[in-house]
């Protein structure tokens, strides 16, 4: 009997357990089930409708000049040092050209070319004793020829009077010698007027040498006064009387303010635009403001070379009018005027995500579209606009302009009220 209270027990317990879990399952309340609703998102929207539009850029730019030069200290044939005398001009001021700069003293140069003068006067009068002394041989020759034929007519007496023994030989011997000399002094006499050509051209040449060392003494004692190349405005100074300069230093620079340029990056993406208006034809105009006054430019031309670090091309624009107000380095904002396009939309900045991308509102949901950036518009208000353009945008087409952080192709949203 205990053996089979035993065997129940277990089985008993068993049937318990399951028996709880069944009447659980049973009674177990019923949850409905969760509906996720998708979340919409609220937005500003715009109707376009694309039109005719003429473009502006802003670009940044840097005011030089192609005329700028940086005066040094001059060459010295004597390789002195050079003392600053007088410095009569400030950085800033305008000058004209022709208008002595710098003063460096000039009592070295001075002496060198009193010393070419001289030299000068000195082959001069070489030259004309040369002249003078070539006159003479020739007349002297022929006195000289004359002379030997006398001599050589009274040794052939002497020879006579020597056979006839009414003369000695010493005296026939006295004659001849005198005629040998005179031989020798006449040929000698021909060849100082064989040489006189090679001489005088020694001494030409060394009168054109001595001129040309002349006329470069008067070029380094003109150099020691320093002289503005074109007319223009002074950019810096770098020197002050008293101070010593070697051959190359810098003394000041200059710039000429009517030729003044303003250098300014196009950016990559309008590059294509701006090379097609210049290959047109089109005049391109560009204006700044400068302490509130309006600087009007035009574009005459780009660089030559494109700088691997850079993000465009380099624009040159030459100063039309109010190029007074510019100063060389000084920086710019320039607003470029490219020529009307067609099928143009205006719309805020806040409707570009990235760099060309935009969303239309199409059922309710967001639609991407690729755009063209082709510039900017400013506004009467003095607000500027972006303006694109894409086949994919039509009239009465609604662009969403409110920037959302999660936008996404097929987000669903809705128009705010």
């Amino acid at each position: 009997m205990k053996k089979i209270i035993r065997l129940l027990i277990p089985l008993l317990i068993l049937a318990i357990g399951f028996g709880g879990f069944w009447y659980m399952k049973k009674t177990k309340a019923k949850n409905d089930p969760i509906k996720i609703e998708e979340q919409v998102w609220v937005v500003s929207v715009v109707s376009i409708k694309p039109s005719v539009l003429s473009p502006t850029l802003t670009l940044y730019g840097r005011v030089e000049s192609p005329r700028t030069a940086t005066l040094r200290a001059p060459t010295q044939s004597l390789n002195i040092n050079a003392k600053v005398i007088k410095v009569p001009v400030l950085e800033g001021e305008t000058v004209k050209k022709g208008e002595r700069l710098i003063s460096l003293e000039d009592k070295d140069s001075i002496f060198n070319l009193k010393q070419r003068e001289a030299d000068i006067v000195d082959i001069e009068a070489q030259i004309v004793i040369e002249k003078q002394r070539h006159a003479n041989n020739i007349s002297a020759l022929t006195h000289e020829e004359s002379l030997l034929n006398l001599m050589q007519t009274s040794v052939e007496r002497l020879r006579q009077l020597k056979k006839r023994k009414l003369s000695s030989q010493s005296a026939l011997d006295e004659a001849q010698q005198a005629v040998e000399r005179q031989m020798l002094q006449i040929i000698s006499r021909r060849l100082e007027i064989k040489n006189h050509k090679s001489r005088l051209a020694q001494l030409k040449a060394k009168r054109v040498r001595t001129v040309a060392q002349r006329d470069l003494s008067r070029l380094e004692l003109a150099r020691t006064k320093i002289i503005a190349p074109f007319s223009g405005i002074i950019a810096k100074v770098f020197v002050a009387p008293g101070d010593r300069v070697r051959s190359g230093d810098a003394l000041l620079s200059v710039y000429d303010n009517t030729a003044l340029e303003v250098r300014a990056q196009i950016p990559s993406r309008y590059q294509d635009s701006v090379l097609d208006a210049l290959a047109a034809g089109h005049q391109l105009q560009a204006n700044a403001l400068v302490n509130k006054k309006s600087v009007f430019l035009q574009l005459k031309r780009v660089s030559g070379q494109i700088n691997p670090d850079s993000g465009g091309i380099d624009g040159l624009f030459g100063v039309m009018r109010g190029g007074k107000l510019l100063r060389l380095g000084e920086f710019l904002s320039l607003f470029l005027s490219l020529p009307k396009q067609s099928d143009v939309v205006a719309l805020p900045f806040e409707a570009v995500y990235g760099i060309n991308h935009i969303y239309k509102l199409v059922d309710g949901r967001m639609r991407g579209v690729t755009i063209e950036r082709l510039g900017e518009q400013v506004l009467a208000s003095g607000n500027s606009q972006i303006l694109v353009r894409s086949p994919k945008l039509q009239i009465g087409d609604q662009v969403i302009v409110t920037q959302l952080p999660n936008a996404i192709e097929g987000l669903k949203v809705r128009v705010s009220d």
